[in-house]
């Protein structure tokens, strides 16, 4: 039997077997596999596919892979099991951490369906923040480099009156250097702080005259227009308002909770 250890890794990391449902008997919940006489039923499969989903946005995992991941983790639970694994401390206290962990998060989504955020006080947030709030978007191109010498050499050759897009596409290791280093019209404060302060500090048609550097390597950059832009619409960051909504009512949530408790953290016990 082929053994898919790399999505074993990521279940165990996860600790995903501690959180699967309990298996039932129902009509509408069909078994998948049988494992010495145990099964698996579909919904534990479902449940698996959408823990390994989250924990890894980008992958779709073949339903295969999956079934093969349960079915060992039935079996290793079983030579667990055997060994009284389940009954040492370390384990007892992950599966405790879990259930703290699981609860406080079902306690936390419970309290904000039960909160929901209105489209009033949605909006109200949207025109405080953004409102009538004018937007400046630059054009700008850039030649990126991981050889601070170098941009220095091809800063020379731009003052002498070189053209900047043929550099660009001779020397730039950016994605945008096939085309000329063109980043085209963007919100400067969209981009790394280094980049967006250097790109402000131009006039329209110049260029730095010495190296920016940023996490991504050594940029110059020109700066070839300006314009109004336009801001996001209410219904574009209606999601993120939301989100930062809820979590600012779960936060006060808190805050009252802590005020109502008995809350005392021993200080001299860290450092032991």
């Amino acid at each position: 039997m082929k053994l898919y250890t790399a999505s074993l890794a990521l279940t165990f990391s996860l600790l995903v077997t501690a959180c699967l449902p309990e298996e039932t008997n129902s009509k509408d919940d069909p078994t998948i596999a049988t494992v010495n006489g145990e099964a698996i039923k579909k919904s534990t499969l479902q449940f698996y596919a959408l823990e390994r989903r989250q924990g890894s946005a980008n992958q779709n995992t073949p339903k295969e892979n999956l079934i093969n991941d349960l079915i060992n983790m039935k079996l290793l639970r079983k030579e667990a099991e055997k060994s009284n694994l389940d009954d040492s401390d370390d384990f007892k206290s992950r599966i405790s951490f879990i259930k703290l962990n699981l609860l406080s998060q079902a306690a936390m989504n419970d309290y904000i369906s039960k909160n929901p955020v209105s489209d009033e006080d949605l909006k109200a947030e949207y025109d405080a923040r953004i409102g009538d709030v004018s937007i400046t978007e630059l054009k700008a191109s850039h030649i990126l480099l991981k050889d601070e010498a170098l941009a220095k050499k091809i800063i020379v050759q731009l003052t002498k009156g070189a053209n900047f897009a043929t550099l660009a596409k001779k020397h730039s290791t950016g994605p945008t250097g096939p085309k000329g280093g063109d980043l085209g019209w963007f919100n400067p404060n969209r981009m790394v702080p280094e980049f967006s302060q250097a790109v402000a500090a131009l006039k329209d048609k110049s260029f730095t005259k010495e190296p920016v550097q940023t996490q991504f390597g050594w940029h110059i950059i020109k700066r070839s227009g300006t314009r109004a832009g336009t801001p996001p619409s209410f219904e574009q960051i209606k999601p993120k308002i939301a989100a930062m909504l809820a979590q600012k009512s779960v936060q006060e949530h808190l805050a009252t909770l802590r005020e109502k408790a008995n809350v005392a953290i021993e200080a001299d016990n860290l450092t032991q």
